[in-house]
């Protein structure tokens, strides 16, 4: 009987299985070796760690399911492999990595909101409900997206920003308020300033102000000029688009403090359930420079409560409904008013925010927020 000739394998082929082979030993070792982490600083999220199992989670398949995601999560060398994927997704053809489109002259910008009416008419009727028969300056001002704005830094396909009809919506739906509209400005002007962060959704603080002078014009109040601010520049900061994109190659931006050198300033930061209270005479939290999140610096980041007192201003007390735009926003408007007090709806829910009108003497409340939490923040609710 003749014996068939066993075939050769081709030296190519033998290092490709031992490179993949090694690559899998390196990597199920670290996986065993490497502690797991619980957050990821450069995503900006929480990260899955090893679930419990029971009996209930292993019959219904959920115990399964969350090892799937602990594996996912933890994975040694997990900023690398989701870079790799990313930017092999841009060179496929792929638009829009993880809801982010990768655009010109190193700008990243989300994909458009979806113009959900039933949640923006529910959100909006609440906020006319907070308002309605109050004897105060009643304004809404709605941050328009970066894609509607940056049009021309866009690639060449991408989804359509309805920013216009939506704004449209907006101004006829919330009646009770006085529609502070900021697409004109903008696009006015976004050739001669950065508005927007390039690895962030956040307006820089030249958008900010350019919204904070379109709110005091709409109030009657006195514009500030930029020339009563000095202005310092710090480098290295990457936002949320960049940690959601997973780019990593892209350049940070630079983050500026503009600081108002004709100001007293005291400020108060609280947590409803917390009582731990904060206080600094600085409207920048200078410490988050240093950490991967740098927009906290802007009055601490998020939280129930700010009171921010300028004793050198004229007068007026504001109280502002917002969310993170906010922040860099009231660290501009200490020129123009005595009180600021901020309140953040995904954080002030067991107290009353109509409370806040008897006990400070409120002349205005400013609605401030993006486009995309507008419509699709469910804290609303907790207005009253």
């Amino acid at each position: 009987m003749k014996m068939k000739k066993l075939t050769s394998v081709k030296p190519v082929n033998l290092a490709l299985t031992v490179l993949f082979c090694a690559g899998l030993i390196v990597v199920f070792t670290a996986l065993f070796f490497i502690p797991d982490s619980d957050f990821s600083v450069t995503e900006k999220r929480v990260l899955t760690l090893f679930p419990k199992a029971t009996l209930s989670s292993v019959a219904d398949g959920s115990f399964e399911r969350d090892v799937e995601k602990y594996l996912q999560d933890q994975v040694p060398f997990r900023n690398f492999f989701v870079g790799v994927a990313s930017y092999t997704g841009q060179l496929l053809g792929q638009n829009g990595t993880e809801g982010v489109y990768r655009c010109r002259d190193d700008y990243l910008i989300n994909t458009p909101v979806e113009f959900d009416e039933k949640k923006l008419s529910n959100n909006l009727k609440r906020l006319n409900d907070f308002v309605r028969d109050r004897d105060i300056g009643k304004y809404m001002m709605i941050v328009p997206q970066t894609g509607y704005i940056m049009d021309d830094k866009l690639p060449k396909n991408h989804s359509s920003y309805n920013d216009d009809g939506i704004f449209d919506f907006i101004r006829k739906t919330a009646d009770e308020f006085t529609f502070v509209d900021l697409r004109e400005s903008f696009k006015d002007q976004k050739d001669d300033v950065q508005l927007y962060y390039k690895t962030d959704h956040h307006w820089t603080m030249d958008g900010a102000f350019i919204g904070m002078n379109e709110f005091l014009k709409a109030a009657g109040r006195p514009c500030v000029a930029k020339s009563d601010f000095s202005i310092e520049k710090h480098t290295g900061f990457y936002g949320t688009t960049h940690s959601t994109s997973a780019l990593w190659l892209t350049p940070p931006d630079s983050m500026e403090l503009w600081n108002y050198d004709d100001a007293d300033i005291s400020v108060t930061v609280r947590d409803i359930g917390v009582e731990t209270v904060t206080t600094r005479n600085d409207v920048y939290f200078k410490e988050h420079l240093t950490e991967y999140d740098m927009y906290p610096v802007y009055l601490n980041g998020n939280h129930s409560f700010t009171h921010i007192v300028n004793n050198n201003a004229d007068g007026g007390a504001l109280l502002i409904i917002k969310d993170s735009f906010g922040n860099s926003l009231a660290s501009q408007l200490v020129a123009s008013y005595k009180d600021i007090i901020m309140v953040d709806l995904r954080y002030y829910r067991t107290e009353a925010v109509s409370d806040i009108l008897v006990e400070y003497p409120i002349d205005t409340v400013l609605v401030n927020y993006g486009l995309d939490n507008l419509i699709n923040d469910t804290n609303f609710i907790w207005l009253r």
